[in-house]
């Protein structure tokens, strides 16, 4: 295969679109999202004092508000939601909208103000009111005919002696400005007048009058109307609380409110700066063109030899600062735009950072309404900040890839870009207090790496993808995989931001179950009667754990599929014979082709697809092999016919899981071993095999029984299908939710050792000096059939890859589509404090008396008076029936005391959904009143039901202990708050907010 000479091959600038309209979109929703989480932040202060007292109800110090407490909140959940709902209610939904569409109205205004106030009277005229300028006018017209579809209005500043001109306005109605210095230079030098005016004409052409101005407007806007009242707010909070001694948790808390807006003005700068200089190299080539003599215009003044290494240093900065590219960068640009095609790594970190931040504002925006959340509402929220880190990252990469395959040079592997976009969302993650709550520093700082390596992974995934179009694309435009990879990205980002919201970022903040609290989830999950080794659930049950929450996302099956499917069908849908065809096409000059180089071929091999394909049938094998042996083994245990489920069943579903888990690694290393497209072809490797593997799996345990060695659920040979017989806990379920999901990130992760296997083999081939063979290209003898005889029956297991993904997906929607507060139950409730705990945070006798005070307040006196009044009414009956001495009363007694049996029982039904008393002791003892009443109050009614006076006796015994219980937290509460004219005291007491059951 022919390389392309660097000097034959002209790359049009405008192939697969600029990618500035993604970043100005980035821009626009960061200020957007950022113009409703702010004012919200601040509503949020000002309804403080009713958040506080139920945070103080439930034991928490607000003003050491760290991860345990947050634990302890989440562990009373269903009391919190009501008691927040009730006393700091959240906002309407039109506050909640008002500051977004203040802002967006004003910067409308001010996008059509705006060039009123440029236009305005003592600082430009119009150009016809100048001696002359009819003929400068006429000029410009013959310049502007043919090239752009209205002419500019125009106008001059007479008092810029300048050589330069401004265009602004908008699309539909853009006005030219020019300097006085230009306008005299008409006649002495209309060479560069030319040239100015046909870059500004460059500019009408490329339509970027209206995004650009009104990002300017939206700037202004932002920062006039949302962050000078916002600093202003949080400053004032921030210099009280110093002098009033706030809390070093609240401390921080604050400086990380403070901190958002300016890093996103930082942000704003930027990537507004590399906006607008892409802007201004796109019009110097437009104006190029059209034979714009732009070459004397930026000659680059001499610079003395002394002053060299500092105008380097400073030209550095200038690049990222300046919003125009320097003279040196611009002449260049005329003939090689390759600034237009680099992979920016400040941009890259910026973009990543934009994307925390707005993901973080989206949050902010339904945490007021945490209780009306449902995981496809949080999944839409986390759709968005992947759309926009999409748009940008893949615009810039496929463009990369694109110029590297027409020039035939290395196409850039994605890798330093995903570098530098991960620390962007770390960045973004640190400022903004996601992952850190509290503190400075997350709890756990390494998993921060994982976010570097998901971001890694998806670049170049980008790119690798952009590497199979541009070597495999039979099209004459790249448009429509770009736009298949573009989609593809989306999903897999939006299910990463949805995970890291709810889990991964609680994670690195610090929170984790206990792990006998997991061990008992996990035998609890999964009933039936049925054992296996304590070590092996002691092993599995963490693992579970993160598969379940990972896999389970909105997304995530379909996000898994499109993984390793996208580079299928890039791969699949090629040719190898003459080439891509976008490559090929005679006329790229002015549309979305390539290379005016009609014989430009690209320059890489093209691998056949077998290079995924077999490794795939080789860890299928090994799938099915493994799920085979593990029915031997578990056949050899000879567990009863009644000993068959549970935690049996649950293992032999794990067991089962990672034998397709173990074939899937053994492809993806075999694929990653190759030389080419080795990330591509460890994907297709791993999902396929991952799918066979499910498949294989799923055959077998279907026919249970039917090969008696392998039996291990049943004893007869019938048809019973596998979803059928691990029903219970939705077992299979999980073992193919982790099947789909495991594949790409076992892919990933096997290209780690394959590159360490190949660096050490070329070392080792290096050091015995025998040479490394080079890649040959396949030439047009490729025999397209024999590659689409590969392909096409292939292409079923991709097929039933999402197939599997839709129907899983479907049937997690019922749940997945209820909101927190149903799926919030008591039962959950006690599972999480199970799990997680519910610590009992350290606090000073003042602060322990704040929280008993409020608990007591806001529900608890209500409870324990009512508690007393059922229990004094129930022991007058007791004692009228004792007076009276009539046994055959007793049928009347019974009967007399049910109401008030059941009214108890009323009450204690309230101990596990309302706060638990932020004293220990006093929990104690109302802990042993829930506990007892509800025991001994259901046996007192069922007794009354029966006519049992026998245990209607016993029963009324445990009501009595228990409503001793009541009595004592009573008392204890009396002294811890020490005060007889408390108004606590006083009034009709408040009765606690119904939990949403």
């Amino acid at each position: 295969m022919t390389t392309v000479e660097p000097g034959r091959a002209r790359l049009d600038e405008r192939i697969l679109g600029a990618g500035t309209n993604s970043r100005f979109a980035l821009l626009l929703l960061l200020l957007v999202t950022a113009s409703g989480y702010m004012p919200m932040s601040v509503l949020s202060a000002l309804r403080l004092g009713g958040y506080a007292d139920c945070v103080l109800a439930a034991g928490i110090d607000y003003s050491a508000y760290t991860l345990t407490a947050v634990t302890r909140l989440t562990g009373q959940v269903l009391a919190f939601l009501p008691c927040a709902a009730r006393y700091a209610p959240p906002p309407p939904l039109w506050q909640i909208l008002a500051g977004p569409v203040v802002v967006v109205a004003t910067t409308a205004a001010a996008t059509l103000l705006l060039p009123l106030w440029k236009q305005r009277r003592g600082r430009c005229i119009r150009l016809d009111r100048v001696p002359g300028g009819s003929e400068i006018a006429g000029r410009i017209e013959e310049l502007a005919t043919g090239r752009v579809v209205q002419v500019p209005e125009l106008f001059m500043a007479p008092a810029a002696a300048s050589r330069s001109a401004a265009v602004f306005g908008t699309n539909g109605r853009p006005r030219l400005l020019l300097n006085g210095g230009l306008v005299a230079c008409r006649a002495t030098d209309p060479r560069t007048f030319d040239a100015v005016v046909l870059h500004e004409l460059g500019h009408v052409a490329n339509r970027d009058l209206t995004i650009t101005y009104a990002t300017v407007a939206l700037w202004r806007t932002f920062i006039v109307l949302i962050v000078t009242p916002y600093l202003l707010w949080w400053s004032g909070l921030w210099a009280l609380g110093i002098a009033t001694g706030i809390g070093s948790t609240v401390a921080t808390m604050i400086t990380h409110y403070l901190a958002v807006p300016v890093v996103i003005a930082i942000v704003m700068h930027f990537i507004r700066a590399d906006v607008l200089r892409s802007r201004e190299l796109y019009a110097d080539l437009t104006a190029g063109r059209w034979g714009a003599p732009l070459e004397h215009v930026w000659a680059a003044p001499p610079t003395p030899a002394e002053h060299r290494r500092l105008h380097r240093l400073a030209s550095v900065l200038l690049d990222q600062v300046g919003t125009h590219p320097r003279r040196e960068v611009r002449r260049a640009a005329l003939d090689d735009p390759a600034p237009l095609f680099t992979v920016s790594s400040p941009l890259m970190f910026l973009i990543g950072a934009s994307a925390t931040l707005m993901n973080f504002h989206l949050l902010g925006h339904a945490a007021a309404r945490i209780a009306d959340m449902s995981d496809w509402l949080g999944q839409g929220l986390a759709a968005v900040p992947a759309a926009v880190v999409v748009a940008a990252t893949t615009a810039v990469l496929w463009r990369a890839v694109a110029r590297a395959a027409v020039l035939g040079r290395p196409a850039p592997t994605g890798a330093r870009a995903g570098l530098w976009l991960g620390l962007g969302l770390i960045c973004g993650s640190l400022v903004n207090g996601q992952t850190t709550g509290g503190m400075w520093l997350p709890g756990r700082l390494w998993v921060l790496a994982l976010v570097v390596a998901v971001a890694v992974a998806v670049t170049c995934w980008t790119s690798q993808c952009a590497r199979l179009a541009a070597a495999f694309w039979p099209g004459q435009t790249l448009r429509w995989p770009l736009a298949l990879c573009l989609i593809s990205g989306w999903l897999i980002l939006a299910a990463w931001f949805s995970w890291w919201n709810y889990y991964g970022s609680m994670y690195a903040g610090g929170f984790w179950y206990d792990p006998a609290g997991l061990r008992w989830s996990t035998v609890n999950w999964f009933p039936g009667v049925g054992a296996a080794r304590p070590d092996t659930t002691d092993v599995m049950a963490p693992m579970i754990a993160v598969l379940r929450y990972a896999a389970y996302q909105p997304l995530t099956p379909v996000a898994a599929v499109v993984a390793w499917v996208t580079p299928f069908a890039l791969w699949a849908a090629g040719t190898a014979g003459r080439g891509p065809g976008w490559l090929r096409s005679p006329d790229a000059a002015g549309r979305d082709h390539a290379t005016t180089d009609t014989n430009a071929p690209v320059a890489w091999p093209a691998p056949a697809l077998r290079q995924a394909i077999a490794p795939a049938l080789v860890g299928a094998v090994i799938a099915a092999v493994g799920v085979a042996a593990v029915q031997a083994w578990l056949h050899t245990l000879h567990a009863g016919p009644g000993q068959r489920g549970g935690m049996y069943a649950f293992s032999y579903a794990i067991w089962s899981l990672w034998a397709i888990a173990a074939g899937t690694l053994v492809a993806a290393l075999i694929a990653a071993a190759s030389a080419r497209f080795r990330l591509p072809a460890a994907l297709v490797a791993a999902g396929a095999a991952a799918m066979l593997g499910l498949g294989a799996a799923t055959a077998l345990i279907s026919v249970d029984g039917c090969v008696q060695p392998l039996s291990v659920l049943n004893d007869s040979c019938t048809w019973r299908p596998a979803w059928r017989q691990l029903q219970a806990g939705n077992t299979f379920g999980l073992v193919a939710h982790s099947a789909l999901l495991l594949a790409p990130v076992i892919a990933v992760a096997a290209m780690a050792p394959a590159a360490l296997c190949r660096l050490a083999w070329s070392a080792i081939r290096a050091k015995a000096r025998i040479p490394v063979p080079q890649p040959v290209a396949a030439t047009a003898g490729a025999r397209p059939g024999r590659r689409y005889a590969t392909a096409l029956p292939a292409a079923g297991v991709p097929c039933a890859a999402l197939v599997t993904a839709a129907i899983l997906t479907a049937g997690d929607a019922e749940a997945q589509f209820s909101t927190k507060a149903q799926l919030i139950t008591v039962s959950a409730q006690a599972a999480f404090q199970r799990t997680a705990g519910l610590p009992v945070l350290p606090a000073s006798q003042d602060m322990r008396r704040r929280q008993v005070h409020a608990w007591y307040r806001l529900g608890g006196r209500y409870l324990l008076d009512h508690a007393d009044r059922i229990g004094n009414s129930m022991t007058a009956l007791l004692e009228s029936a004792e007076r009276e001495d009539l046994p055959e009363d007793t049928a009347d007694l019974m009967a007399r005391m049910r109401p008030v049996c059941q009214a108890m029982i009323n009450v204690a039904s309230w101990e596990p959904v309302y706060f638990q008393v932020p004293d220990p002791v006093a929990q104690k003892s109302w802990h042993r009143f829930g506990v007892e009443v509800r025991k001994a109050g259901s046996a007192c009614v069922q007794a009354v039901d029966r006519a049992d006076v026998d245990a209607f006796q016993v029963s009324m015994i445990g009501l009595l202990g228990g409503s001793i219980g009541a009595t004592a937290t009573s008392a204890l509460i009396d002294v811890i708050i020490d005060d007889a004219a408390d108004p606590v005291y006083k009034g009709e007491p408040v009765e606690p907010p119904q939990p949403r059951l």
